[in-house]
């Protein structure tokens, strides 16, 4: 039996197996086109990086050495890349979700590796920023998931658009109540993409999961289903910056808030008679002549000539999106 320790030493919870990291994939990534036409979210760049690799690195500060990476049937990209990226000491294994069934059918993909697992899951999508002291960062929440005794954790931000979120009601950090877009919500609270649940939850997930409308089994309804029936949860509020990549415009916002240069250019990308204003990112393999740009994301293999552009994608076929 494997013994999990903080940093300081005493024990947190003595476990048959360390926590597993598993990240979903998943979605068609609607709101981000046309740059996410022919490409799986996992991939959509911010600052010249796949978003994957944010995930993996999220899981890997938060001590997790052990993730399964959730992949659509038709997506074959993702899972190379996946593994490419991972930081040193992280082994990934790629599992593939059949059909869109919803996330608890994703999460239930990884299988055999779930068995006895304390589990943290985090949508690709989610990309959390902030120094290893801010308040509540990741890896401070699963060690107090740990000892908690809870069947899931919830990782929290406030928000100022709560009726259009999932949100939490925290006495302390215990879960008081949890709703999906409240009409009336009772905090400000809300869910960030990122679950801990315990092997207990896995196995209701498994064995009786609460699926939606349309056939989907629901990760988040199973929980809240678990919580009326009366199974402990918890929670806390992260501090650092909770950053949306969902729409063209929150992703262009997430490069500006990343980017510590005013511009970042790929290695082998190609600028020739252009001004580069505040945050540009220009992607691999692209070509920019004659151009001014400001605010701008040229995709990887792009080529413009002679453009003036502010506030915009540009997909590698040279489509041009005002954001």
């Amino acid at each position: 039996m494997t013994e999990a320790r903080d940093p300081k030493g005493s024990a947190l919870a003595e476990l048959d197996h360390p926590p597993l990291g598993v990240i979903l994939t998943g979605g068609r990534a609607t709101r981000l086109r046309p740059l996410s036409d022919g490409m799986p979210k996992s991939l959509i760049p911010l600052l010249n990086r796949p978003l994957i690799a944010y995930s993996l690195d999220l899981l890997h500060d938060a001590g997790l050495r052990e993730v399964v990476v959730v992949v659509g049937a038709q997506d074959d990209r993702t899972g190379p890349v996946a593994i490419a990226s991972a930081p040193a000491g992280m082994t990934v294994h790629v599992a593939v979700q059949e059909e869109p069934r919803g996330s608890g059918d994703a999460l239930l993909s990884a299988g055999a590796h779930l068995d006895g697992r304390h589990v943290v899951v985090a949508a690709v999508d989610t990309v959390l920023h902030g120094s290893a002291d801010v308040r509540g960062n990741l890896g401070e929440q699963v060690r107090a998931f740990l000892v908690s005794g809870t069947d899931a954790w919830y990782v929290l931000r406030e928000t100022d658009r709560p009726r259009e979120m999932g949100i939490v009601v925290l006495e302390e950090q215990r879960v008081l109540h949890l709703e999906e877009k409240p009409a009336e919500p009772r905090s400000n609270l809300a869910l960030v993409g990122i679950w801990m649940v315990s092997p207990r939850a896995v196995e209701r997930l498994r064995t009786n999961p609460t699926e939606s409308i349309r056939g989907e089994i629901e990760l988040s309804g199973t929980l809240a289903t678990m919580h009326e029936e009366g199974f402990p949860m918890g929670g806390a509020e992260y501090h650092g910056h909770w950053l949306d990549t969902g729409t063209l415009a929150s992703l262009l916002a997430t490069q500006r808030a990343l980017l510590d240069a005013p511009a970042l250019v790929a290695p082998d990308a190609v600028v020739e008679r252009s001004t580069l204003g505040l945050n540009v990112v220009v992607g691999a393999g692209a070509v920019v002549r004659d151009c001014t740009l400001r605010d701008v994301l040229v995709a990887p293999g792009a080529q413009i000539e002679g453009v003036v552009a502010s506030g915009e994608v540009i997909t590698a076929d040279g489509t041009r999106t005002r954001v």
